[in-house]
């Protein structure tokens, strides 16, 4: 930011951001009570499996060279490489999402409802489902990809080069939608004399933008980052489907080289290799916490909406911007239908576009009823997790915002939160194969699991919406502890309801847990596909209907509770 900038920013009026209330509660020791469950789960599942890689990494096969000789690797520097790309993707796609919720406020409401539904579907489906759909689209071959149809000499989508773009556009695809929606709830509640102030300085809208804007929304925009940030430190189904297996070596990352290379390199190895990809996704992550110098929420307060006049004076080119992109995020999901109507055998050798439809590859996809068995399995599973999640998460965040723990404390535990919430499967992966052995495969171990990565996020999404409950809910019942939780948690409902219907959605999309845990028993949807999809050219109409299918739940519960869900997810954002 230049001095101007920071000047224009630093002279723009801002509401106070701390924490709404502090009261000593029950003490400092009920307040700790209330952390131990979350403690208790993110140690046994997270901090104990992450402290004996490291051991294995320094006194395993080789010491401490462990690392030298994996640095030295030709094929792991340049894995870890592929995922430094991964992770500077992840805050431009928080800035196109910025960049098109400042779009969205020169709409109309129903223009804006369909951008917002097209954005948002995206990130509710599973990378494996991403990866097979784009996949289909920039297909090399013109009688069968979209996109290579259109160009009867393709030479962008055949070179060297191209599977970073398919693979990076299905990232920005399935992404760009949740930070849409949090900058567009932010941008709505920015304070009126914010924008006029910035205005009297004779600021352009680019540079109030820019200038003023981005940092006020920054602290709004922190567990959206993360959100993203920790999906492209875990980026692992999105490359092993999504890029062919010719090409596969050009875009290979730390995380799917250590599942295929894991005996071959040896217990050190592989341990310091995890370690040096933890380390990378917890450096981006702190570097996140260190720019939030300040508290992220403050209390909610009413907003102005915006006067009928104002809406029905928008200029028609943001809304021919926001139909274009609306249909473009729409078209991937055309393809994905279209093509899991088709005859397996017309999938497998012509495009979507030419015809021969028919149910046959959701009968092909549903024969025997594996699938299907499959499916419900998922489901078991990710409900468990949901529940796993939200009974430490909701003690936890409140312990983090109402309750009497010294401000050092709060910052520390959400600092351990926001490194924890980035930690890839891989590293713990071994350890607790060691030491849960034959158990692995049942629901309730991997749910488990599947809980204790989830954790971390959810309390934090629920400590941001705590935080935002209005002061004199928060003080009412404050001589009874147990009453002003219960008045805090009833009023921050949504986000609980958001973090559980989110961890079921992750756990439903998951593969890597999966893979890394419970192969070759492939009783989890997911897995159903990852295996069909290693016969991708012939089995494209298959792997069409199952995306579709396992894009069907978590559309029905966007569908169903979309707006209780937006509420969710965007409680406790800068006001």
């Amino acid at each position: 930011m230049g001095r101007d900038d920071a000047f224009l920013f630093e002279a723009a009026p801002y509401h106070d951001t701390r924490t709404p209330v502090k009261s000593a509660g029950r003490g400092r020791w009920e307040a700790w009570r209330r952390l131990l469950p979350a403690a208790g789960l993110a140690a046994a599942g997270l901090l104990v499996p992450l402290a004996a890689t490291v051991v294995t990494s320094l006194a395993g096969d080789g010491g401490p060279a462990a690392y030298r000789d994996v640095v030295n690797d030709e094929q792991v520097r340049t894995a870890l490489l592929h995922n430094a790309v991964w992770l500077v993707l992840a805050p431009v796609v928080c800035a196109l999402g910025l960049g098109l919720a400042w779009l969205a406020r020169g709409v109309g409401p129903r223009s804006r409802r369909l951008l917002l539904a097209a954005l948002t579907l995206p990130a509710v489906t599973s990378p494996l489902t991403a990866g097979v759909t784009f996949r289909i689209i920039f297909a090399p071959d013109p009688g069968l990809g979209t996109v290579n149809a259109l160009l009867p000499e393709p030479v962008l989508f055949t070179g060297p080069g191209w599977i970073w773009l398919v693979l990076g556009l299905a990232f920005v695809w399935q992404w760009t939608g949740l930070a849409f929606l949090v900058f567009q709830v932010g941008l709505a509640n920015l304070p009126e004399d914010l924008l006029r102030v910035t205005g009297a300085f004779g600021a352009g809208p680019l540079r109030r933008l820019r200038a003023v804007v981005a940092p006020a929304l920054f602290p709004t925009a922190a567990v959206a980052l993360l959100i993203v940030l920790t999906a492209a430190a875990r980026v692992f189904d999105l490359v092993l489907v999504g890029a062919p297996g010719s090409v596969q070596p050009e875009v290979d990352v730390a995380g799917l080289l250590w599942w295929r290379r894991r005996t071959v390199l040896g217990d050190g190895r592989a341990a310091a290799l995890a370690v040096l990809l933890t380390v990378t996704a917890v450096a981006v992550a702190l570097a996140v916490l260190w720019r939030l110098r300040q508290d992220w929420p403050q209390a909610e307060r009413p907003r102005r909406p915006r006067s009928p006049a104002a809406a029905g004076r928008a200029r028609w080119w943001p809304r021919a911007v926001a139909g274009a992109v609306t249909a473009l995020w729409a078209f991937p999901f055309a393809v994905l239908l279209l093509t899991s109507f088709r005859s397996p055998d017309a999938a497998a050798t012509s495009g979507w576009w030419t015809g021969g439809y028919g149910p046959g590859s959701y009968g092909e996809a549903l024969d025997g009823g594996f699938f299907a068995d499959a499916l419900w399995a998922t489901a078991q599973r990710g409900l468990l997790t949901a529940f796993l999640v939200v009974l430490p998460a909701v003690p936890a965040a409140y312990a983090l915002t109402h309750e009497a723990l010294p401000r050092r404390a709060r910052r520390a535990v959400t600092a351990a939160a926001v490194v924890l919430a980035v930690l890839p499967p891989q590293v713990l992966a071994a350890p607790l194969g060691r030491a849960l052995g034959g158990s692995l495969g049942s629901t309730l171990v991997l749910g488990l699991v599947h809980a204790a990565l989830l954790l971390p996020l959810g309390v934090l999404l629920l400590r941001n919406a705590f935080m935002s409950v209005p002061r004199p809910a928060a003080l009412d019942g404050f001589a009874d502890g147990r009453s002003a939780m219960t008045r805090v948690v009833r009023d921050g409902a949504p986000a609980v309801a958001t973090v559980a219907v989110l961890s079921f959605v992750l756990v439903w999309n998951d593969v890597v847990v999966s893979l890394l845990l419970n192969w070759p028993a492939a009783d989890q949807a997911p897995l159903t596909m990852l295996q069909a999809s290693r016969y991708f050219t012939t089995s494209a109409g298959e792997l069409a209907a199952q995306g579709t299918l396992m894009t069907a739940v978590p559309a029905v519960l966007l569908l169903v509770a979309g707006r209780w869900l937006v509420r969710g997810l965007t409680q406790g954002i800068r006001r």
